[in-house]
């Protein structure tokens, strides 16, 4: 079972012609990208180099809290990727890793698998990357835990390579009722791989930043945190790829001093 798309397209507003306009609107972008270099910490690395301090609750980690069935229906699925088997990925797995955050919201990120400290505490996004995914989420509005969070797969691939297209296969047993039940306003595809397995990348050209669809669901595809730590100068197109978001939300980003 794979994650389908409608393919419809999102196209992002059109600037204004009236050059006062224009002008107000690119002050107004520049002051947004300021306030986000200095939200990530002016380069974008997160300070520390291991994983964020998460507290593991008896019995190991709980997907979320929320809606009480709909939290329910998604455990049932949580406790049901912990004991799967259903490609080699299970092999190597210390914890098999569901989702973090709440699904009574109107936002979704989706990223490719799990690494080393989601492998070992069983939450996603838990590293570095982690790190700064949580302030990307604050910069837009959100508390760390305001929004949900999940993998295209739930165990980690050898060595934190791309998911091959048979496991993302496998794993879509869960992603696709998961998102279902969430049932997000809006999805963010971090990655090229989360993309693809949302089939919001187009047969050629650019992919990130361009609006897609997934089961009536717009989604936009963006950079993923680990590449934004290798190469920071690429925060600002994700900066604006969040804003189209956020735009699509009606929502702002809250304003600096706020």
């Amino acid at each position: 079972m794979t994650a389908k798309s409608t393919k419809q397209a999102y196209t992002r507003p059109n600037v204004s012609s009236d050059p006062e306009n224009e002008l107000a609107s690119v002050i107004t972008s520049a002051r947004e990208l300021l306030r986000w270099e200095e939200t990530l910490g002016g380069t974008g690395f997160p300070t520390p180099d291991t994983a964020s301090p998460l507290e593991i609750p008896p019995g190991g980690p709980r997907a979320y809290e929320g809606d009480e069935d709909t939290a329910a229906r998604l455990q049932v699925l949580a406790d049901e990727a912990a004991e799967c088997t259903r490609c080699e990925l299970s092999r190597g797995r210390t914890r098999s890793v569901f989702a973090r955050g709440t699904p009574d919201t109107d936002l979704v990120f989706v990223g490719e698998g799990p690494g080393f400290h989601e492998d070992q505490q069983g939450l996603p996004f838990v590293g570095r990357a982690g790190q700064l995914l949580d302030r990307m989420i604050a910069a837009m509005g959100y508390g760390r835990d305001g929004v949900y969070i999940c993998n295209v797969v739930k165990c980690r691939p050898p060595e934190n390579r791309t998911p091959l297209p048979t496991e993302a296969e496998a794993c879509a047993h869960y992603l696709v009722p998961q998102l279902d039940l969430v049932r997000p306003k809006a999805i963010v595809a971090l990655g090229r791989c989360a993309a693809e397995n949302l089939n919001v990348v187009p047969p050629a050209g650019r992919w990130r930043g361009i609006w897609g669809e997934w089961r009536g669901i717009p989604v936009m595809p963006t950079y993923h945190p680990a590449f934004l730590l290798r190469s920071p100068q690429f925060k600002k197109p994700v900066w604006e790829d969040l804003q189209e978001v956020l735009r699509v939300l009606n929502r702002e980003a809250p304003k600096r001093g706020r």
